[in-house]
């Protein structure tokens, strides 16, 4: 029997009720983060070309403030990455698929820690 994949909804990243939106808040963040390291740009570095704090940006890289962010800061996001807006909210399927290795490593290395703790 095949096992099921990781649910995004299992992983309790953020309390975004919608899996749908909270799969797309958590795949752009990853995003933003995989283009900016690309760059070797750190995220301190990142958020003081776009205006933002440090602590913000990772909050966006995380999935976690992504839906409450302005239009504004995206685009401001996406000139300091030098990439066009449209590619960078047009999420792939190749980005999908990075995403839920990372999201499903997380989880993994969450759970370890967990079972370890005590």
């Amino acid at each position: 029997m095949k096992a099921s994949p990781v649910k995004l909804t299992d992983l309790k990243i953020n309390n975004y009720e919608d899996p749908f939106l909270q799969h797309q808040y958590v795949c752009l963040g990853h995003k933003i983060a995989i283009i900016r390291l690309s760059m070797n740009m750190s995220q301190k570095e990142l958020a003081h070309l776009v205006g933002i704090s440090r602590s913000y940006l990772s909050k966006l890289e995380c999935g976690i403030g992504i839906s409450g962010v302005s239009v504004e800061i995206l685009f401001k996001i996406a000139q300091s990455l030098q990439i066009n807006i449209g590619k960078l909210m047009h999420l792939r399927i190749k980005d999908y698929k990075t995403c839920n290795a990372h999201l499903t490593a997380h989880y993994k290395r969450m759970e370890f820690l967990n079972r370890h703790k005590e």
